[in-house]
């Protein structure tokens, strides 16, 4: 478990590599598990700043997957499976 510290130099890593190789893309695309946990948020937050109603009844992501009766094992696993696609995606992406 990274922790706070680890987890945002790794991510501040990652995006440096991402502006000095150009594949910006690329790195979103490899980060897209990561991408949708925030969005999720984003969306969430703006939605009730606009409209006053929330979109999710929880935000981000994977509370609605618990609060749907996921168990928590199941969340990580499944998405680990889509993290690897959207990591084999992106590297392909980065590659051409």
């Amino acid at each position: 478990m990274l922790g706070d510290v680890g987890a945002l130099s790794f991510g501040a890593t990652l995006a440096v590599v991402g502006l000095l190789t150009g594949k910006i893309l690329a790195i979103a695309i490899i980060g897209g598990v990561f991408v949708f946990e925030v969005s999720s948020s984003l969306l969430q937050l703006l939605s009730k700043k606009m409209r006053g109603k929330k979109i999710f009844p929880v935000a981000p992501l994977h509370l609605y997957l618990q609060l749907k009766g996921w168990q928590e094992p199941k969340i990580v696993m499944r998405l680990w499976l889509i993290g690897i696609l959207f990591a084999i995606l992106g590297l392909w992406i980065a590659v051409i």
